[in-house]
């Protein structure tokens, strides 16, 4: 078995029969905020996917893992097919995890039920949901899978070829199922383990940009995330892994200081823990590839030789230092594009959009939902509306930022209208962070992560591959 990384969690397994790619994101940028970290060699995609694919797996809806222009890259009519002919998506089985779990209408990327239907709307036909628990045989290999312990469908991998077993984890919470599992008499014994090192971001920093605190209690935890993992899931080798970008916002403000902030537990300290345990592992970086022979897993020769990172450096710009400060959101200057519609006519949209959302039905349930929002415009100047979505109405306040327009029991919101018609135009990716850094309620998010805005992204995505 050959396994080449394209980045983060990206992974083309070979098996000799078949070409499996997982979890793709396959650019350099996934969107305003995050790019790939170490960044993604030129050609690196044409040169590792040329030969075209048979599966893409999908371990769950994020975006990270779900990336709508990677995924239009590999289907028919594709401007950027790899060797100038025509992809055949038809011939391309998308395996994904489905399950009874209800929509989440204002969770991170619209929920799992959307996958199919973007997948279909991209061109492909073969489509394989399956439950996180199921087995499926393929030609030459055996997709076992396991449940995550998160709210919506998502799995782990195992692979297996009558010469190899390995694991990719993704994003995966270890779940009990995985544990019993591996502790039975029969369990697989596997050639190669990645494991999810990402661990989970400190609370409110990157969402309210509230500073650090008590950072050994954050990297505490997110040791004992990858213990559990190491000790429930034996390997001959293990990988850390799904720990492959940084934050690089692509306006004038530098956001470097969240990547100092967010991340406990780096791939290189994941690397030292598995020292310290007596575990052997490895890291591995895009364009690197791992070779399963004989029982054995080492770096082998491929776009990127063996040694091709300095590691120590890599992640050295993502480590946290409790230092290091989080800088107060600030309206005019976090913010992105240019203004060129009124403020009070992108106020009446947003109020038009928040129709159908969860927030809108709880203002009309208690007759509540009354929203300060202060727009600071591009010529300087900062004016406060108050949205009453239960009257469908905005009325202009005045002059100054929101919270010096509170009389009482109202939310606020504080942002650039340059900001918010970018979040309108569908180009701020699902305005998750700048929907919370600007405000003390979630008005904006329950606006930019409803399905309608989903399903622009997805119409956005397919006409910015058509070209103009």
């Amino acid at each position: 078995m050959r396994l080449t990384s394209l980045g983060h969690a990206a992974v083309l397994v070979e098996t000799g029969t078949e070409r499996i790619l997982f979890d793709p994101w396959l650019t350099q940028r996934l969107d305003r905020f995050w790019e790939h970290h170490p960044a993604l060699p030129d050609q690196l995609v044409r040169e590792v996917l040329d030969d075209g694919i048979d599966y893409v797996v999908l371990s769950h809806h994020h975006f990270d893992h779900h990336h709508f222009p990677s995924l239009l890259q590999l289907v028919d009519g594709a401007d950027v097919d790899f060797d100038d002919s025509p992809r055949q998506s038809s011939g391309v089985t998308c395996i994904y995890p489905a399950g009874p779990v209800p929509p989440k209408l204002t969770a991170s990327g619209l929920g799992h039920q959307a996958i199919a239907w973007t997948l279909r709307r991209f061109g492909y036909e073969n489509l394989q949901p399956v439950t996180p628990g199921d087995t499926i045989t393929l030609g030459g290999a055996t997709l076992r899978t396991f449940p995550s312990a998160v709210s919506f469908p998502e799995m782990s991998v195992l692979v297996q070829t009558d010469d190899a077993a390995v694991m990719l984890c993704g994003d995966a919470l270890l779940h009990e199922d995985t544990v019993a599992a591996f502790r039975r008499a029969d369990a697989p014994l596997l050639d190669v383990v990645f494991v999810p090192a990402h661990s989970i971001s400190p609370p409110g920093v990157l969402t309210e940009r509230r500073p650090l605190t008590d950072p050994e209690a954050v990297r505490a935890r997110a040791v004992a995330n990858f213990d559990r993992y190491l000790d429930a899931i034996p390997a001959a080798v293990t990988v850390p892994s799904s720990f492959g970008w940084r934050i690089s916002g692509d306006g004038e403000r530098d956001y470097d200081w969240c990547n100092h902030t967010i991340f406990p537990f780096t791939p290189t300290e994941a690397l030292r823990r598995l020292d310290e345990l007596g575990r052997d592992g490895l890291l591995w970086g895009p364009g690197q590839v791992i070779e399963v022979k004989d029982g054995k897993a080492a770096l082998a020769d491929g776009p990127v030789a063996p040694g091709g990172y300095d590691f120590d450096e890599v992640y050295a710009a993502v480590t946290l230092d409790p230092d290091t400060p989080v800088p107060p959101f600030d309206a005019s200057l976090d913010r992105y594009g240019h203004q060129t519609r009124d403020a009070e006519d992108m106020l009446r949209e947003l109020l038009d959009r928040l129709v159908a959302t969860d927030y809108w039905y709880r203002a009309l349930d208690h007759g509540a939902g009354r929203h300060i929002v202060s727009l600071h415009e591009d010529d300087g100047s900062e004016t406060s509306f108050l949205l009453d979505p239960v009257a469908g109405r905005v009325t202009r306040l005045g002059p100054g930022p929101a919270r010096g327009h509170l009389a009482g029991g109202e939310g606020w919101t504080e942002i650039a209208a340059s900001t918010l018609q970018a979040m309108l135009e569908a180009d701020l990716l699902f305005g998750s962070s700048f929907g919370l850094w600007a405000s003390n309620g979630v008005l904006l998010s329950a606006v930019f992560h409803h399905p309608s805005f989903y399903t622009r992204h997805v119409e956005r995505a397919l006409q910015e591959e058509s070209g103009p």
